[in-house]
């Protein structure tokens, strides 16, 4: 099989996993999920954070938004442009996103804009990851061009279920390998940096 192949197989794996879930486990999850990432020394170091508003069938991070602004970090959202690319805006209030043409939540267009080199912990969405930090998105790249102008020590963490983490994902060049993957069974692998 080659890697397209793959790669289209496993997404359609892990869509229907986690669209087997029902509200009331998603829920649960994503309980455990936000107190095992907001327990990490990274989250507690952390000025600046990127997360994203969960999707469908994601694991919530409903939770991790408001617990961010309660904290007064400084919180910034994805808007996915034309190009293919994302800019990062400030959100200081839940209520002022809207909804993008994938129905997904964002910030509004007139929303501060901040450099991703600002950014000190990095949430990020995907269909399965493997414990070396690799990742599966959805297929157009837009966490992977982001993630490689992060400005180190940035932390990137990787956020699902445990039945997302296999042993491995098909990988390419450009792919971005995360730090850490957060599920609500714990870290995976231990953080070491």
């Amino acid at each position: 099989m080659d890697l397209r192949a793959a790669k289209a197989q496993l997404r359609a794996e892990m869509k229907a996993l986690r669209s087997e879930l029902s509200p009331a486990a998603q829920e649960l999850h994503a309980a455990q999920a936000a107190s095992v990432l907001l327990s990490l020394p990274q989250w507690s170091a952390a000025r600046v954070v990127c997360l994203y508003a969960s999707f469908k069938h994601e694991l919530g991070t409903h939770r991790l938004l408001q617990t961010a602004l309660g904290e007064g970090k400084v919180l910034v959202l994805p808007r996915a442009r034309p190009d293919g690319t994302l800019s990062l805006h400030e959100v200081s209030d839940l209520s002022s996103l809207t909804s993008s043409h994938l129905g997904i939540l964002e910030p509004a267009p007139g929303a501060p804009q901040r450099d991703v080199t600002e950014v000190d912990l990095f949430l990020v969405p995907g269909l399965a990851f493997a414990a070396d930090g690799h990742r599966l998105g959805y297929g157009a790249g837009f966490y992977d061009r982001l993630l490689n102008q992060a400005k180190p020590p940035a932390f990137a963490v990787g956020y699902g279920f445990e039945f997302q983490v296999t042993p491995e994902v098909p990988v390419e060049s450009h792919d971005y390998c995360l730090h850490a993957i957060v599920t609500p069974a714990g870290v995976v692998p231990k953080v070491s940096r």
